[in-house]
């Protein structure tokens, strides 16, 4: 589309990966739209997947790129959050977003600031306790959950009911604020988690317990994320847990468990990457493991 006789071009290459060509835009062209504002109320959530993700309802003239870029996250890791959402999103609907608990201020702001800020709530969620809430999502003391929640401890947690935890400036969130919690090579496998979220979306998902082993005379270093699995579909994703670590990781079947190799008590054979991103210790191990 020609303007001031400069052509701008804007090309969607697919659902998940969007590739836009940047336009210096002059001053009074420049995206005024606001993501979030000092009256609006911000609101949390436990993922189930785990992470803490924000409540954002989209307004008209927002974009689902530049709402990606203003939580400091891709438009891949928003399509993971939201396998419902497609290019035809309409305002009204809610996306979900991951928020990194430093953008949180746990803390009374000078009145001034918070004068600029919005509240943060989160919603409590079946089976919370003031413990975790405090020591595993946000890392505060309970003394002060009780401070901006004079009544949390006298009428208990009620599934819905919300609480406040803080507030937030209305100013775009850093990419690198974004931490990658539990296995060093959380980063590294980030991609397969978001495969995995996006795949097993609204479709059933089936929990199995038992025993992990891996090939020793590889090297960890090359194999990348991958597994052998009796009956998960090849190329599908897989999420598995080891208890005593208390780290996941999501690897890609790339093929059976050959069963005159290994007996009914292995559950799933693991690359050497994915043990060694998993914390094991033994050549076989005990893990949980949910694949759709």
């Amino acid at each position: 589309l020609p303007r001031d006789g400069r052509p701008v071009l804007v090309v969607e290459v697919d659902r998940v990966e969007q590739l836009a060509v940047d336009v210096e835009l002059e001053p009074a062209q420049q995206d005024t739209v606001v993501y979030l504002a000092p009256q609006d109320t911000l609101v949390t959530l436990t993922h189930p997947m785990g992470g803490l993700v924000a409540e954002h309802t989209l307004v008209a003239g927002q974009t689902l790129f530049s709402l990606a870029k203003f939580y400091g996250i891709s438009t891949r890791e928003l399509y993971a959050y939201n396998p419902h959402v497609t290019s035809s999103y309409r305002p009204g609907d809610v996306v979900l977003l991951p928020l990194p608990l430093k953008a949180i201020v746990r803390q009374v702001p000078p009145p001034l600031m918070l004068e600029g800020m919005a509240p943060v709530y989160y919603r409590i969620r079946r089976g919370d306790t003031v413990f975790g809430i405090c020591n595993r999502s946000f890392e505060i003391e309970q003394a002060w959950l009780q401070y901006l929640n004079p009544s949390v401890l006298v009428t208990g947690l009620a599934p819905g009911e919300l609480l406040h935890i803080g507030w937030i400036t209305p100013q775009p969130i850093p990419q690198e604020w974004h931490e990658f919690t539990g296995s060093p090579y959380a980063r590294m496998n980030q991609p397969m988690k978001l495969a995995y979220m996006q795949r097993s979306a609204a479709r059933r998902i089936r929990s199995q317990r038992g025993a992990a082993t891996w090939p020793q005379d590889l090297p960890p270093e090359d194999d990348g994320f991958f597994c052998l699995h009796r009956n998960a579909p090849i190329n599908s994703y897989v999420e598995v847990y080891n208890p005593l670590t208390r780290w996941t990781i999501y690897l890609k079947v790339s093929g059976r468990l050959p069963e005159r190799v290994y007996d009914n008590s292995t559950l799933v054979v693991i690359s050497p990457l994915a043990a060694k991103a998993l914390g094991a210790k033994d050549n076989r191990f005990y893990v949980h493991l949910n694949h759709y």
